[in-house]
């Protein structure tokens, strides 16, 4: 709970035990007064962090209090006929019990309601910069739209930079809101995840460390690219507890949405809603990966000819373009292996949980850098054995084809983890989602994986040291002793 939210329901608990089990003389004089007291707080809680519905047990006292004192008022001429003492000392015993367990009940539910669906903060990025971002949309006037039936409409792309700025003096109010277009957001994302969107409202209130257009630092003259792809379903900023890091560390990021394909994306003149394909196995996904790939290598061309210091764009002469990497989540992770296999231009790519999609992996591996993240539950057996039935009625499918498809993942993560460049590791206690910010959105969501503000630290670490030794091309970096110093995650062996 956040500040003002945690003094509101403390002083809220406090007139209420006070008013219902305090004996005062003037009883009236002291509701009246409380409520007073709980309303003013209410709104100052309201102008100074904002209204939620997870908050209305709380903001609910002043209304009780409220009315208690207009029937006080009500009553206050009318005589009732006393009942004999020991009846009327039973009464109050019993009237006491049930004011404490009420007291009780809303407690437990004025704290746990937003508790559980928290306005969360983002862990301070590790980095020596700040952190600044800027949006911007894409036309590749060369490729068709292929989830339109209008020929006019070109492939389009929504873009997220955030990179190492200079924010001294900036104001608190030109933070990046974490998510753009949120209530749009949240409707594609409850087609994948079945969330009623209200119950993610909060998350407009969500701070991120990064400022809007803010200036680029200047420590030094040019910054390492890193791009960055999200999950089939996901959004752009869904890594942002990693790609705020990254930033703060000396990167400039390019998240990319794919349209049609992440969970909204948001353009001047229509909104490209998620489209669910019931696509199944390896091949099914092949055309999809395609045109991921050939986002991924317009954006590319598009950072290229922007990246010459004589050319009109906020971070020309500021990007090293011949330092340039890339990392996903799930099919993004898929096409971050997949541009390292034919696009020269990336000298190293990390692939978070992701089913290796696209062209099969050569068996010697990459002949470059490749670091494939796992969750161990992801990459188990028996966890997969469980989940069958429940896929096959989903999807369709056979059980027969489910194991040729766990057989091919296994062979080509075996095959990506072969390469002398290659590191291949598990954090333990974890499932898809851990790698993204999506467990921060609840602690329900992570009840049986570990923390997600470790599990996120241990990403970042590893991310960090990785692409500092093979894009940055830093000297005394060691992942493996930097894996070995991060609590549940380990290396696989080769």
């Amino acid at each position: 709970m956040r500040t003002f939210e945690t003094l509101l329901l403390i002083v809220n608990l406090g007139l209420l035990i006070i008013c219902t089990l305090w004996p005062s003389r003037h009883p009236l004089r002291l509701r009246a007064a409380a409520a007073g007291i709980t309303a003013l707080l209410s709104m100052i809680q309201m102008v100074a962090e904002g209204f939620r519905w997870q908050m209305i047990p709380v903001y609910a006292v002043s209304l009780l209090l409220g009315l208690s004192a207009l029937v006080l008022i009500l009553n206050k001429h009318k005589r009732s006929r006393q009942p004999r003492s020991g009846l009327r000392f039973g009464i109050r015993w019993l009237r006491t019990c049930v004011t404490v367990l009420l007291l009780v009940m809303y407690t437990g539910v004025s704290v746990a309601i937003p508790s559980l669906l928290p306005v969360f903060a983002f862990a301070t990025p590790s980095g020596p910069h700040g952190v600044g971002t800027t949006s911007l949309i894409l036309v590749d006037e060369r490729r068709d739209e292929p989830h339109t039936e209008d020929p006019s409409d070109h492939r389009r792309l929504a873009l997220q930079i955030w990179y190492p700025a200079s924010i001294e003096e900036r104001p608190h109010d030109k933070r990046a809101d974490y998510i753009e277009h949120l209530p749009i957001i949240l409707e594609g994302l409850e087609q994948a995840i079945s969330i009623p969107p209200f119950l993610m409202s909060q998350l407009r209130y969500v701070q991120t460390h990064a400022y809007r257009e803010a200036e680029v630092a200047l420590d030094q003259e040019r910054y390492p690219v890193l791009l960055f792809s999200h999950g089939l379903t996901g959004f752009r900023n869904q890594n942002t507890f990693q790609v705020e890091d990254l930033a703060s560390r000396g990167y400039i990021v390019v998240g990319i949405d794919h349209p049609y394909d992440a969970a909204a994306v948001v353009f001047p003149d229509h909104t490209a809603m998620l489209k669910l394909d019931n696509l199944s196995g390896f091949e099914a996904y092949e055309a999809k990966n395609r045109l991921w790939v050939e986002d991924i290598k317009f954006v590319l061309d598009y950072l290229e000819r922007v990246s010459p210091a004589e050319e009109d764009h906020f971070l020309s002469g500021r990007m090293d373009m011949d330092k340039v990497g890339m990392f996903g989540h799930s099919f993004g992770g898929a096409t971050a292996a997949q541009m390292l296999m034919e696009d020269p231009r990336i000298k190293a790519s990390l692939n978070m949980d992701g089913a290796l999609y696209g062209q099969p992996i050569p068996e010697e591996g990459f002949d470059r850098p490749y670091m494939q993240m796992n969750a161990d539950k992801s990459i188990d057996y028996e966890n997969f054995v469980k989940s069958l039935d429940e896929a096959i009625e989903a999807s369709g499918s056979n059980r027969e084809e489910y194991e040729a498809f766990w057989a091919e993942m296994t062979s080509r993560r075996n095959h990506a983890a072969s390469g002398d460049s290659a590191y291949s590791i598990v954090l333990a206690k974890a499932d898809h989602m851990s790698f993204t910010d999506f467990y921060l959105f609840s602690p329900l969501l992570a009840l049986n994986s570990t923390s997600p503000r470790q599990l996120h630290h241990s990403v970042n670490e590893v991310t960090a040291a990785f692409f500092d030794q093979y894009v940055k091309g830093e000297d005394g970096i060691s992942i493996e002793r930097t894996i070995d110093s991060l609590h549940g995650i380990t290396a696989e062996q080769r």
